[in-house]
């Protein structure tokens, strides 16, 4: 069983990842505003990153999980 951290670290990532189509429609939609276009690429880029951060914590907690259920095992 995940904990409750790693699932909110795995539920977030999710979210980030399925939103991230968003920003090519949004940018399409936005076709005669250059400035909304570089906020669309601005936002993209920044959830990127962020989900970037989220899933390498994410690694560290399974493993750090894995680890403490083979102790238990043991």
């Amino acid at each position: 069983m995940l904990t409750n951290a790693t699932y909110n670290l795995m539920e977030t990532a999710s979210v980030l990842s399925k939103g991230l189509y968003r920003y090519e429609i949004f940018k399409k939609d936005s076709q005669s505003c250059q400035r909304c276009q570089q906020i669309w690429d601005q936002m993209r880029q920044a959830d990127e990153e962020q989900l970037a951060l989220l899933v390498s914590h994410l690694r560290e907690h399974l493993d750090q999980e894995q680890v403490a259920k083979r102790m238990a095992a043991a």
